[in-house]
């Protein structure tokens, strides 16, 4: 069935969710082969090398999901170049990775000490994580709309609504993710684990997709058609 009547929005939106899956998928990956070797990063050189190997998943994670986004947008936007939007793509996922490693790696105190009594944190309640990760998807997803804005405006005029596309696509991806990675637990197969990163990766990449595709479909609208040139023999 062709939930998706519209030919450019359906390939869009499939492209960014196999982008997200393949780029999520390889950084989950990453992440995991990281913490097998290193275990919880206490001393310096630790972190920074955790902080240096997360910043490559990144870059791995934007050039996945640039290109299967590029590939579809360069048949709307023609003179639209792989170094532009793969390149800003690549930039924003790096320093995303960057923001987000930063607190829990270099300002978030180590777990307290046996004797000590934590007292219950409000990032427990789900409501509360479940609303600051899509407040964090919003933040994160105008900034990645407004690096990807930076190639788009090269070629498109009156495209600045990329960057609330992003926001509000972001928004709903990164809870999305948010939410099966709050799932499983110690316990958790790691089959289960696998299956529900699969899942958060293909609704956060869908979202995005049927999101950012809506206003894709106005702005190129907006496009100057390129004036053809005829050879000369």
């Amino acid at each position: 069935m062709n939930f998706l009547p519209n030919p450019f929005w359906r390939k869009w939106t499939i492209s960014c969710a196999a982008g997200e899956l393949l780029g999520i998928g390889c950084a989950g990956a990453i992440a995991f082969l990281v913490n097998r070797a290193l275990g919880e990063p206490v001393m310096l050189a630790e972190k920074l090398i955790v902080l240096g190997c997360m910043l490559g998943a990144g870059a791995i994670e934007g050039t996945l999901l640039g290109w299967f986004q590029w590939r579809v947008l360069k048949e709307k936007i023609l003179p639209l170049t792989a170094r532009d939007w793969i390149g800003m793509t690549v930039l924003i996922a790096v320093l995303g990775w960057g923001l987000g490693m930063l607190p829990s790696l270099f300002f978030i105190p180590d777990n307290p000490k046996p004797t000590e009594t934590a007292a219950p944190s409000a990032f427990e309640n789900p409501w509360v994580f479940a609303g600051l990760s899509i407040g964090a998807g919003l933040v994160l997803g105008a900034m990645f709309g407004l690096f990807q804005w930076f190639a788009l405006r090269k070629y498109v005029p009156k495209s600045a609504s990329w960057i609330t596309a992003n926001a509000l696509g972001w928004g709903a991806g990164l809870g999305w993710i948010y939410l099966f990675a709050s799932l499983p637990n110690e316990q958790t197969p790691l089959w289960v684990n696998v299956l529900l990163g699969i899942a958060g990766g293909v609704l956060a990449g869908l979202s995005v997709g049927a999101v950012t595709g809506w206003f894709l479909l106005k702005i190129v609208s907006f496009q100057t058609p390129k004036p053809i040139l005829l050879n000369h023999f």
